[in-house]
């Protein structure tokens, strides 16, 4: 998806994922990236949501991410920070939402998410959201599942780190190289 007529630097970006992960556009929704090959012999249970909002003006990046993660529930915690992504404002909110177990012979779930909400541009109200989400299970039987969330939370953080604009009239100095497109 590109939303630019007037060509700035802020129509493309590109990131970073290790080898094993693919982009899938979706219909009306933006792009879904996913983990298509095991990482060190583990499946990796996560997906990366990429979403074009437009026209959403005087809200900060906070209340937007907010917005997009509905009403916060009583078993969820958040912690939002304010950001910088490649020279444009943001907002970081994470968020964990245990889920009851589904009965005896089930563990609990939980879901760690991280939306990183950017401003593309603050006067017409366009944001890019990007949002990374891994389950885990809890519990005795459960091994290091919820660890891995962690670890995989720290990823995605990683890959943020990543994250250049790429549109016209960018500089994109440090752009490494196996850069996955967006909106391209």
């Amino acid at each position: 998806m590109t939303c630019a007529t007037n060509g700035r630097p802020t129509d493309r970006w590109a990131f970073l994922l290790p080898p094993g992960w693919a982009r899938f556009p979706t219909p009306g929704t933006g792009v879904v990236y996913v983990p298509t090959e095991p990482m060190a012999g583990i499946a990796v249970p996560a997906s990366i949501i990429e979403t074009e909002l437009f026209g959403v003006v005087g809200p900060s990046a906070t209340e937007v991410a907010a917005g997009i993660l509905g009403e916060v529930q009583e078993s969820e915690v958040q912690k939002s920070t304010v950001v910088d992504v490649d020279g444009r404002p943001g907002a970081r909110l994470a968020s964990t939402l245990m889920e009851t177990p589904g009965g005896a012979d089930r563990a609990a779930a939980g879901t760690r998410q991280v939306t990183y909400v950017v401003s593309r541009d603050e006067v017409e109200g366009d944001w890019l959201v990007l949002s990374f989400s891994s389950t885990f299970a809890t519990g005795p039987d459960s091994g290091p599942s919820e660890q891995l969330a962690d670890t995989l939370v720290d990823f995605f953080d990683a890959v943020m780190a990543t994250f250049r604009w790429t549109g016209p009239g960018a500089d994109p100095a440090d752009l490494p190289e196996r850069t996955i497109p967006g909106s391209a």
